[in-house]
């Protein structure tokens, strides 16, 4: 037995012993490739060697230190590597040394997920060719991809070139095409990261052959909207002028959110819509083109339009004239401007159905509510919504709106908006917005860049006044029986707000209560999706059945002091089912014997519900702006009450048809008075 044993140690020594030789080695590593993740870390690298062994990076490079280089025997290496949160994913190589071996160990990092995706599939020249750019989102600097062209069978080759990537468009130059053939290339980019992820995307680029133009009569903008019948156009004419809009910008027009897609939105509308104002700038025309490609349109074009083959509309109230159809083809000219633009100078009372589709600076004009955000919806409703109006005034006394489409990268960066006064320029349009009540006014204005928005940042840069102002619901007064002031306490200034039907002031979930505004900064950390606990209020019970008149909001204030006019800007909303037909009046009692001069009638819109979006209903809450005459100045006690006019209300299927009930609510989340200093 003994003997057996014996026999059994040996040969487990000798199987150990061949083992150890077996696995032997002068220097090996545990992992071929190692990969981390995009936040700062650090990983241990086993390395076996026969002797002392020693790891450094292949180039120098500030992401990756080598904590732990050397060692002898078996051993770890520890390398640390710095936050690639913000930077596409990256590799490096390690190199280990023993004996006069090495092995390698790459070593990935994860970043930013690379992407590029060319917004057009494809992009349209003219003969004469010229510079063409199309929206490209994209992480991936032009330097670091790869392009490549496939040109077609006509033999010709390198007739594309210059290649940019700038402020979020594909820039490239097309040579003019002296063939008789009209050619096509197929231009792609391409990118391979350092974790072995190629993304890649193309655009397919046409060039048409140019066609005879021949006897084709120039016309003036005042013959085209005048004395050219609506229709096809069959008369061989054309109009020049100047382009006021910009290709592949996302605020150029109002996109189609219709009952089969009520849920998203078709942006093809913004796609195809060009601007374009008469060489003197005093009259506009709005073109469609056929398809998003054939918009080779940039802002501050010279062109020359064949109208042949287009089709004209006509509109009133305002007036304004639509040319679609356009095609590549009816683009007879083309060229870039080197003198920069200027926009006419207007007040808005001086604005006329000739200045829609052209380029003007809006003069002394300041948001009428200077808070948030330019969008103030609720950011889980951007999907399903194309554009935000935010009320604008003027030291005139006038007002409209300035529109945003939900796409525009700066209307809601983190900044709060300006709160002075200043001027807006933009490209004036006429537009009606169902989710704002359908008529938002005559006209409204569209910016192009966050320049264009030049309002001084303090309020005290401004031309008007507030007189008082409220702007959320002191719930800390409402919860707290120790502190007794109204939780309707003004922000600024004195005055004071109540609900008829309340009079006594309930602060409870059946009386005034507090509400969600959607002004928050989203990137605060203190806000979702821009919302704002408390800020603003509601009540219920908006139809009196004994008297059978609607409820008010009453504001009670004194202008005892002030000469100018004064101005109300209101924002609010009402539950599906609450009153949505509102009287603005005004009286200086408000007793029995009080005499009410009405200023204005509005709509307050049904807020948004998530699981079955109306295209009429609203994320968020509609601005409004009310001047007041000379007479509502200079008076010890004023009063406004914002009346609801009737019965009529919003359904889960309609805007209207529905009866108000005394369980919905309608909600106010800011009231303000101003004057001219």
């Amino acid at each position: 037995m003994q003997r057996y044993i014996l026999f059994l140690l040996i040969l487990i020594t000798a199987c150990r012993k061949e083992e150890e030789r077996r696995f032997s080695t002068e220097l090996a590593v545990d992992s071929r490739i190692v990969r981390l993740n995009a936040a700062p870390d650090t990983t241990r690298i086993i390395v076996y060697a026969d002797g002392d062994w020693k790891m450094e990076t292949a180039e120098e490079a500030d992401w990756i230190t080598v904590q732990t280089a050397s060692g002898s025997g078996k051993g770890d290496a520890l390398v640390a590597v710095t936050d690639n949160a913000d930077k596409l994913p990256r590799m490096m190589k390690l190199i280990v040394r023993s004996k006069g071996k090495t092995d390698t160990i790459q070593l990935q990092q994860r970043g930013l997920v690379p992407a590029i995706v060319i917004n057009d599939t494809t992009a349209q020249s003219i003969v004469n060719g010229g510079i063409l750019k199309t929206p490209i989102t994209t992480n991936v600097p032009l330097a670091k991809m790869e392009v490549s062209y496939q040109y077609d069978a006509t033999g010709q080759v390198n007739w594309i070139s210059q290649l940019q990537i700038t402020d979020g468009y594909l820039y490239f130059k097309v040579d003019t095409n002296k063939t008789t053939a009209e050619r096509t290339a197929f231009l792609r980019l391409s990118y391979l990261d350092a974790l072995g992820t190629t993304v890649k995307d193309s655009i397919r680029v046409k060039q048409y052959l140019g066609i005879s133009y021949k006897d084709a009569v120039a016309k003036d903008f005042a013959y085209i909207k005048q004395t050219l019948a609506a229709g096809l156009v069959e008369e061989n004419i054309y109009v020049e002028g100047i382009v006021v809009s910009d290709k592949g910008h996302p605020n150029i027009a109002k996109n189609q959110n219709s009952a089969t897609n009520k849920h998203n939105l078709d942006k093809t509308e913004n796609a195809i819509s060009v601007y374009v104002q008469s060489p003197d700038g005093k009259s506009g025309l709005y073109f469609k083109t056929k398809t998003p490609g054939e918009n080779i349109f940039n802002f501050n074009d010279r062109v020359k339009i064949w109208l042949k083959g287009t089709t004209l509309t006509k509109l009133s109230n305002p007036g304004r004239t639509v040319i679609s159809g356009v095609t590549v083809t009816n683009i007879m000219q083309k060229d870039g401007q080197s003198t920069a633009l200027l926009p006419r100078e207007k007040y808005m009372n001086e604005l006329t159905d000739e200045d829609l589709y052209t380029y003007v600076k809006l003069k002394d004009v300041e948001l009428s509510i200077p808070f948030g955000a330019f969008t103030n919806i609720n950011e889980g409703y951007t999907a399903r919504m194309d554009c935000y109006p935010a009320s604008i005034r003027d030291i005139r006394g006038n007002s409209m709106y300035m529109l945003t489409n939900l796409d525009v990268p700066y209307r809601r960066d983190g900044n709060a908006v300006p709160q002075g006064s200043g001027s807006i320029t933009g490209i004036i349009v006429s537009e009606t917005y169902e989710r704002y009540g359908g008529n938002i006014g005559k006209y409204a204005i569209r910016h192009l860049k966050r320049s264009d928005i030049d309002l001084k940042a303090d309020r005290n840069n401004g031309f008007s006044k507030v007189l008082v102002e409220w702007s959320r619901f002191k719930n800390e007064y409402a919860a707290t029986p120790t502190l007794t002031a109204n939780p309707l306490t003004p922000d600024t200034g004195d005055g004071k707000i109540t609900q008829s039907a309340r009079p006594a002031m309930d602060f409870t979930a059946n009386g005034l209560y507090t509400t969600t505004d959607y002004n928050g900064l989203i990137q605060e950390t203190a806000t979702v999706k821009g919302a704002v606990t408390n800020g603003g209020w509601g009540s219920k019970n908006w139809w009196n059945t004994t008297t059978n008149k609607g409820e008010y909001w009453e504001i009670a204030v004194s202008t005892a002091d002030i000469s100018q006019p004064i101005s109300l800007q209101i924002d609010g909303n009402v539950d599906i089912g609450g009153p949505r037909n509102f009287v603005v009046e005004w009286s200086d009692k408000n007793d029995a014997t009080a005499v009410w001069s009405q200023v204005s009638t509005f709509t307050f819109e049904d807020v948004a519900n998530f699981s079955n979006t109306l295209l009429t209903q609203v994320a968020g809450y509609k601005v409004l702006n009310f001047q007041f005459p000379q007479a509502a100045s200079g008076l010890a006690n004023l009063y406004i009450r914002l009346r609801v006019a009737d019965k009529n209300a919003g359904t889960t299927t309609s805007p209207t048809g529905g009866t108000l009930t005394a369980a919905t609510a309608c909600r106010l989340v800011h009231v303000s008075i101003k004057y001219n200093k």
